[in-house]
């Protein structure tokens, strides 16, 4: 009898012991289970909402990084069962001290390339906060030349004809003096939107329109990979969406199709693609400290030629 009563409490014992792998931890064969996080931000539930992007949600997070400003990472499963991780940067230019600047590599007048987080640093001026900064044009890897319209405090660093910009499909980010958006290039109509440069504060250069005026463009390029991209809202919320790739167990990024359909469904007015893939990279500012950090996960902080910050007047 007492035999009989060791092995029912032992066989006990071992239907209730959970495995390592039940627990999350590395066991034999065993895989780490995805915890799903119900709780879903509102960005979350807008973009399920508007678009069928997420196939699998996993978790999200929203965390204000400054006045006006709100960073929300986002972690699902696309259709294809590939796992991906954005970053969402919501800014309410409302905010009367809230605004956009081009930044250059080490804030200098010649062409160069420097990491985002180190451009942060160099171009805050006096009295302001960077609290955010994404990478901005594609950029000749030699000289860090950027290819298309670039300004910087209202000096034109690099301008190009309307028969360029018709010609190569170019568009690019202004940011007016008067604090207004637009978007320069040829729209999905063929025709060259007007811009008044003299009126122009900041500017950054993309390479492709994702959104154009309220209605969505024919994307034909399916790659998949990292993705950086900006829009706004007739409201004058801006969205940055940043994208990590090429990282198959982690994030593999999403086309131009899926880039473009998420900012469509948070209700952008304009949205181009900026420079994507190893350069995709979002910079946040270190709360009591002058440094910043990369919040996404890229290969490696790639040195780019030049980026476009949030900044906070103090």
């Amino acid at each position: 009898m007492g035999y009989l009563l060791l092995m029912l409490s032992l066989g006990l014992f071992l239907s209730c012991k959970k495995s390592k792998s039940d627990t999350g931890q590395p066991g034999d064969g065993g895989n780490k289970p995805i915890e799903v996080d119900n709780d879903l931000t509102e960005i979350t539930k807008t973009i399920q909402s508007g678009s069928v992007v997420i196939d699998k949600f996993i978790s999200d997070e929203t965390s204000t990084i400054g006045d006006g400003v709100t960073q929300t990472q986002i972690e699902f499963n696309r259709k294809d069962g590939l796992p991906v991780k954005i970053f969402i940067l919501k800014a309410d230019m409302n905010n009367p001290k809230l605004s956009l600047q081009a930044m250059s590599a080490y804030n200098d007048l010649i062409w160069g390339v420097q990491r985002v987080s180190e451009m942060a640093r160099d171009n805050q001026m006096a009295n302001t906060d960077i609290v955010a900064a994404i990478n901005g044009d594609v950029f000749n890897t030699s000289t860090g030349e950027p290819t298309t319209v670039f300004y910087v405090n209202g000096m034109a660093r690099k301008s190009i004809t309307n028969a360029t910009l018709t010609s190569s499909g170019k568009v690019f980010l202004a940011y007016y003096k008067d604090r207004s958006l637009k978007i320069g290039g040829k729209d999905r109509t063929n025709a060259l939107r007007s811009i008044d440069y003299t009126q122009v504060a900041q500017a950054v250069g993309g390479n492709n329109w994702l959104v154009d005026n309220g209605v969505k463009t024919v994307l034909t390029d399916a790659t998949i990979d990292a993705r950086t991209a900006i829009g706004y809202t007739s409201g004058k919320i801006v969205y940055a969406l940043v994208v990590d790739g090429r990282k198959a167990k982690y994030s593999n990024g999403l086309s131009l199709n899926d880039t473009r359909d998420i900012l469509f469904s948070l209700g952008v007015v304009d949205a181009i693609n900026l420079d994507g893939a190893t350069s995709s990279t979002l910079a946040i500012k270190n709360a009591g400290a002058n440094t910043w950090s990369v919040a996404n996960s890229p290969l490696s902080e790639r040195m780019v030629g030049n980026g476009l910050a949030f900044v906070l007047n103090k």
